[in-house]
């Protein structure tokens, strides 16, 4: 039995459209598995961006905090600085006096000078030891600072690299959406020529039928 071409054009758009439906199909499980990668990371970036912004919020304080201390301490050895500064003027006019007073032989008031000096000279130990400390502070509020300014920069880098992600992962999914609409395209002119094809053959038939 000869088989009529209208056959074969009918079983060739069937297979078509049997082989966009499976692209179809496969295109959709991809565009299922990229959505739901998508969606976890998008996620997981709203828990770590919300941790990474409030990390860089604290971080900033610190900073800002460590800067304000930094200035008081800085303020406070220019305060102890100028009080060394008159301590040495005292010790320098002491020591002028105690030169009149070695003159005059003037002993009782000696002693007095040379107490007056000894005072003076624990004094200035005593503010130089202060200043001493208070950059030794400062160094350690540079460091913290310091410390404090990294880990908003890696934080930073850490939300730039989880949006990049997050992005990169979006396109995957438009690319998937992308070609899954086209093979639904396609797949939906292949059914219409099929059901064309169908129903020309369904007339020729019907029309020989009448012939006959």
């Amino acid at each position: 039995m000869k088989i009529k071409p209208v056959y074969w054009i009918a079983l060739g758009l069937v297979l078509a459209l049997t082989v966009a439906v499976c692209d179809g199909l496969r295109l959709h499980d991809k565009y299922s598995i990229a959505i739901g990668k998508y969606e976890e990371a998008l996620t997981q970036e709203r828990v770590n961006g919300k941790a990474l912004t409030i990390q860089i919020a604290q971080m900033t304080e610190t900073v800002g905090q460590r800067d304000k201390e930094i200035a008081e301490k800085v303020e406070t050895i220019g305060h102890m600085t100028n009080a060394i500064g008159r301590k040495d003027s005292n010790l320098e006019a002491l020591g002028q006096k105690l030169k009149q007073l070695e003159i005059s032989g003037d002993l009782f008031a000696q002693v007095a000078n040379l107490k007056e000096q000894v005072k003076a000279w624990s004094e200035k130990f005593t503010l130089a030891q202060s200043v001493i400390a208070e950059k030794d502070a400062i160094i350690a509020d540079w460091s913290a600072k310091y410390s404090a300014q990294v880990t908003i920069s890696e934080s930073w880098k850490q939300k730039y690299e989880g949006e990049t992600r997050l992005r990169t992962l979006a396109e995957k999914g438009w690319k998937a959406s992308e070609r899954k609409l086209r093979w639904a395209r396609i797949g939906s002119n292949i059914e219409k020529l099929v059901i064309l094809g169908l129903g020309a053959k369904v007339a020729v038939d019907a029309l020989q039928g009448a012939a006959k």
